[in-house]
């Protein structure tokens, strides 16, 4: 009799909250009915019927000029409201009581855990909290000449490259670079991946797997596939097998860097020798300490260090890419950030650049956010609302999903005018861009969940983009195509981006 009322019980729990949770999904989906609907919307498949992160991007080009500030986005069957204008964004981004991630990061959670990029509540604020030392302005300045070390091998191979006369394969190259720099600067690692043969298709297993990951984790997102995008039912797809095999090859990969260095510093400590100054990234989270001398575990510190090997090259390669195709393209701003680096150097050799020559790059700066405004690497930013959010008079409900397209903020025509496909680094001259709301562009994001590593990534930018255009010209290619925007969890050119390389007399 008691298990008989034991059972009526649980399965009265469970109906209540199946009940209570229908009932939210029904009272979400009516107040989010009340947002702009772009045309099209399929009963079953919603908008992504028609493709809308399909090459091109413009289905989003087309929404945000119908619908400047807001929208809902039917993901499949689920409505997604989307904010497209800095009025809104900055509402969501700025606010403490607004931080937590949406369940959307959960599809990156067998990837990198509950790091960073997807913690919420006081697990992130506490590893935000000791990860901050290692992005402290000295610890970045002891970055340059490791930097220095993997921009040599790159021009090295450049140089190879320009005297074949055959054009440069601009993200391949670039991503071997960035790649080498995140394990020698943040591991402390020298895998020589910059100068590995191609073997079964591939440079480098780490680089293959995040690309493999990449490709898996963008089609789960956009599908609108329940069962791909659900934990319970993934395992039963059919790119459940990729997934699993690069996960496990990513987290191990990382999980061999933490182990080994931390074997090391305990040979230190026992030893009584001193741990001195962090080395890298992996020393300061390692070394890092709550007041009670709590440390992170060893998964919390495999989890931050794969989303720092993902973060530390992909988003990087890929915004340097698109740099130095409209560079290549405008050979005007190419000569005029050229001129700039000439003048800094001033006699001196590039490989020379120190940390204080970052603040006087001012022309390249504007090329570059200028560049991140028209191909922003990050097109989706997503939250979940903890309280409700007014939205042009629409109040979307407690724990409702919100997103954010950066790539329609920094196309929005009634923001950046009907002249945003056009490259003009001049819009970001203190006395244009002061005129305008500081989130009408945000690179790294911003607010409390900005990115940790933006000056990491700037510092490094800016080191291998002076020193590139310092010894070589770019030119495009004749007879290749326009490269086309393609969304693949970034913005990646759809085809192979080639260029043409020409080295300078007096190198």
């Amino acid at each position: 009799m008691l298990w008989v009322t034991l059972c009526i019980v649980i399965a009265t729990i469970v109906f209540m909250r199946v009940l209570l949770s229908v009932r939210d999904f029904i009272r979400e989906r009516a107040a989010v009915k009340k947002l702009p609907c772009p045309p099209g919307a399929h009963w079953l498949k919603g908008h992504t019927k028609l493709d809308p992160f399909g090459a091109g991007l413009q289905w989003m080009l087309d929404t945000v000029k119908v619908c400047p500030r807001a929208y809902v986005m039917w993901n499949g069957p689920f409505a997604l409201p989307v904010l497209v204008h800095p009025e809104h964004i900055k509402t969501l981004v700025a606010s403490s009581t607004h931080s937590n991630k949406s369940i959307l990061y959960k599809v990156f959670e067998d990837w990198v855990g509950r790091g960073l990029v997807t913690a919420n509540g006081a697990h992130w604020k506490r590893n935000r909290r000791l990860l901050t030392a290692s992005f402290h302005l000295d610890v970045l300045r002891t970055y340059i000449p490791v930097f220095h070390k993997c921009t040599d091998v790159f021009l090295d191979k450049l140089d190879r490259v320009a005297a074949s006369k055959t054009p440069m394969r601009v993200y391949n190259e670039l991503s071997l670079c960035t790649f080498d720099a995140i394990l020698r600067a943040a591991f402390s690692y020298e895998s020589n991946v910059q100068n590995r043969p191609l073997q079964d298709g591939k440079y480098d297993d780490m680089l293959h797997a995040t690309e493999v990951l990449s490709r898996v984790s963008n089609a789960r997102m956009v599908s609108g596939n329940l069962l791909e995008v659900h934990p319970w039912t993934f395992p039963y797809c059919s790119m459940y097998s990729d997934w699993a095999e690069n996960t496990k090859y990513v987290r191990n990969f990382a999980r061999g860097l933490v182990i080994k260095r931390e074997e090391e510093l305990d040979q230190k400590m026992k030893s009584g020798d001193s741990l001195g100054k962090p080395r890298d990234f992996l020393d300061t989270v390692l070394m890092a300490r709550d007041e009670d001398g709590t440390r992170l575990t060893i998964e919390e510190i495999v989890d931050e260090a794969s989303t720092f090997l993902f973060g530390g090259f992909e988003t990087t390669s890929t915004t340097l890419t698109w740099v130095l195709y409209v560079l290549a393209k405008y050979p005007e701003h190419q000569d005029k950030v050229r001129q700039e680096i000439d003048d800094i150097l001033a006699g001196r050799e590039a490989g020379d650049i120190m940390n204080k020559d970052f603040v006087h790059m001012e022309y390249m700066t504007l090329v570059i956010k200028e560049t991140i405004r028209l191909y922003n690497v990050v097109v989706l930013l997503s939250r979940t609302l903890t309280e409700p959010l007014e939205v042009d008079g629409v109040t979307l409900l407690t724990g409702t999903t919100v997103a954010m397209n950066l790539y329609q903020l920094h196309h929005n025509p009634t923001v950046w005018g009907d002249d945003h496909m056009e490259f003009k680094p001049s819009r970001f001259l203190s006395e244009n861009f002061n005129k305008m709301d500081p989130f009408s562009f945000m690179a790294f994001s911003a607010g409390p969940r900005n990115c940790l590593g933006q000056q990491f990534a700037w510092n490094e930018m800016k080191l291998m983009l002076a020193r590139l255009v310092s010894r070589f010209r770019l030119g495009l290619v004749e007879g290749e195509p326009e490269p086309v925007p393609c969304f693949n969890l970034t913005i990646k050119p759809q085809k192979e981006l080639v260029l043409s390389l020409e080295k300078r007399e007096h190198i």
